[in-house]
Order: C-alpha cells, then sequence, then structure tokens
C-alpha cells in the first residue's frame, strides 16, 4: 500500500489461522445424513399413501351402503307417492263435485248463502293445497290422507245445508231432486273407492310399522360391583349393586339414522319401577309418561348394534320376577324378564 511515496504491508491478519476445508469422512457424514432423511420421507409418504388408499376404499364403501338405503327409500317413497295420486283424484273430484251442489244451491236466507260462500273458499282452498302438495313426494299421500278426512267433514256439513234448506223451501223440487241424485252419485263414488283407501292405509302402517326398532337377544341380570371395579353376575336381591341388560338394536334399512336414546324401565316384583328420580320419564307414543330407570345414548346408523344398560341401586331391593323392558322414541321394543332370589 502507498502513501505519497511511501510502502506499508498490512499485517492485521497475519496471526488468524486459516479456515481448513471438510474432510472426507465428515463430508461422507452428512450425505449419509441426507439419505436416511431422504429414505425415511419415501416411507412416510408411502404409508401415508397407504393409509389415503384405504380410507378412500372405506369411503367408497359407505357411499355405496348409502346410496343403496336411498334408493330403497326412494322406491318406498314412489310406491306411496303413486298410491297417493290415485287417492288424490279422487279427493279432488269429490271437491269438484262439492262445489258443484253448493253452485246450485239457492236460499233467500242471507246467513246461509253467507255460510255457503264460506264452505266454497274452503273448498277451493283444499283444491289449491292439493294441487301444491304434488310437489312433495314423501309427505303426498299423507297430506291427500288428511284430506280426505276433512272432505268427509264438508261433505256432512254439505248434507245439513241440504237439509236446512229443504225444510226452509229455499230451494225448489228439481233443485232438491238434483242435488240428493249428485250426493247419491257422490256417495256410491266414495263407497267404491273404500277397499283401495283401506289397503292404501294398511301399506302405510306396515311402512310406518317397519321403520322402529326392535331389541332382541337379551340377558338381563343382577350384578354386584367389586370394590375393584369390576362386576360380578348375582341372583342374590340382596348382593345386586346393578341391574343391567344387554341386548342387541336390530339392522333396519328404513329406520332415521342418528342419535337415538335407548330406555330401560326395570319393573319389580310388586309393579313398581326402579328409579333415581321422580323426573326419569319418558313420552310414548300415544303421550303418556312413563318413569324409566335409566338410559343411555346410542348412534344408530341402521346396523346391528350391541348395547348394556346400567341401573344403579339406591336400595335393597326384594326377591322375585323382575321385568326389565326396553323403550326407544316412544314405543317399547323389547322386554325381558329374570329372577332374584
Amino acid at each position: 500500500m502507498s502513501d505519497e511515496g511511501k510502502t506499508f504491508i498490512d499485517t492485521s491478519q497475519m496471526d488468524e489461522k486459516p479456515i481448513a476445508p471438510p474432510t472426507k469422512t465428515e463430508g461422507k457424514k452428512r450425505d449419509g445424513l441426507y439419505i436416511l432423511i431422504i429414505i425415511l420421507l419415501l416411507i412416510g409418504g408411502g404409508y401415508m399413501g397407504y393409509m389415503i388408499s384405504e380410507k378412500n376404499k372405506d369411503l367408497n364403501e359407505c357411499s355405496i351402503e348409502s346410496a343403496d338405503l336411498e334408493n330403497e327409500l326412494a322406491n318406498l317413497n314412489e310406491m306411496m307417492y303413486d298410491t297417493g295420486l290415485d287417492m288424490g283424484d279422487d279427493v279432488q273430484q269429490n271437491l269438484k263435485n262439492m262445489l258443484t251442489m253448493y253452485d246450485r244451491m239457492e236460499s233467500d236466507n242471507q246467513g246461509m248463502n253467507d255460510s255457503i260462500m264460506a264452505q266454497k273458499e274452503k273448498i277451493n282452498t283444499l283444491l289449491t293445497e292439493l294441487e301444491d302438495a304434488k310437489g312433495d313426494k314423501r309427505y303426498y299421500m299423507s297430506k291427500v290422507y288428511k284430506m280426505e278426512k276433512e272432505t268427509q267433514t264438508l261433505r256432512s256439513i254439505m248434507k245439513d245445508y241440504i237439509r236446512t234448506i229443504d225444510s226452509l223451501n229455499t230451494a225448489n223440487g228439481v233443485l232438491t231432486e238434483n242435488l240428493n241424485q249428485t250426493l247419491t252419485d257422490l256417495e256410491s263414488m266414495t263407497e267404491s273407492r273404500d277397499s283401495y283407501q283401506d289397503a292404501a292405509e294398511e301399506l302405510t302402517d306396515q311402512v310406518n310399522k317397519g321403520s322402529k326398532l326392535n331389541a332382541f337377544d337379551f340377558l338381563s341380570e343382577g350384578i354386584k360391583e367389586k370394590s375393584s371395579g369390576s362386576y360380578r353376575e348375582t341372583d342374590r336381591a340382596k348382593r345386586c349393586s346393578h341391574i343391567r341388560s344387554c341386548f342387541s338394536l336390530g339392522e333396519n334399512a328404513i329406520a332415521k339414522s342418528g342419535n337415538k336414546t335407548v330406555y330401560m324401565r326395570v319393573i319389580t316384583p310388586g309393579g313398581s319401577v326402579l328409579n333415581s328420580s321422580n323426573s326419569n320419564t319418558l313420552k310414548t307414543e300415544s303421550g303418556q309418561s312413563l318413569l324409566y330407570s335409566d338410559k343411555k345414548f346410542v348412534n344408530y346408523q341402521n346396523k346391528a348394534v350391541d348395547i348394556c344398560i346400567f341401573y344403579e341401586l339406591t336400595q335393597e331391593i326384594d326377591a322375585g320376577n323382575y321385568i326389565a323392558e326396553i323403550y326407544c322414541e316412544g314405543v317399547k321394543i323389547g322386554s325381558d324378564s329374570f329372577v332374584l332370589k
């Protein structure tokens, strides 16, 4: 380095040691580590691919089963819908016949005329509702059945109007004769459809009953809890600490899947129900409130499932014959009996 003719030598880095290049051994170790990491990544990726493939297979199987169940339900709905269409045509024709008869009625009584107009509005409303309901295949049969009941009520009211008008002499003989003849024809047509409607109602009942669950393969008994927390079966009433009922819920393709509450009622030899609280009640389909002993929540997916329900005794019980009743969705789905000495 020069400065105005003088030369300087930089000696500040002369004492620093040079950095040695990595040895061959260190390079091999580092390469081996990289290779190990790559192998582990490949193994992990392969395992993840295998697991994803297995999950996809399970998902495909579930999708196929779900599609089969949906097809069965769709077929049932289609069958009920076709039946409902035939019944709906009859209901529609009956309503139109009643409108025709109301149009022919004449009365000098304004109140009677107002009542007739009100009935005609009800009939027109039912006709509109019936037409709108055709778009709902799932509930169309139920809607038609309810309308058939309403049509019968309207027909009874119409008969009362005819008798009233006739008694007040506000309808002439020809009109009365025509109305009576039309009414006779209407009743005759209704009677001819009774057997068909009975068959349709029976089919509806069968579908409803078929969707209920069923409990079977019962094993109900008294058990004693040990100090270790395990259980041992016992047929001695004084030794019982719990009542246990084990059973299976049957497979049902048309039942509604999902979370369900299963109740157990333990009935004593004296006819009372063992329970821990008077507030432990269930509602039956008929609206009756029943005490239950204990319950269990189950995720039901239309497949058979095994269940055990335990009731912990709060006091010593008597010897004798006991009954375990099982309820789900307001219906008794099974029962079992057992004896404690």
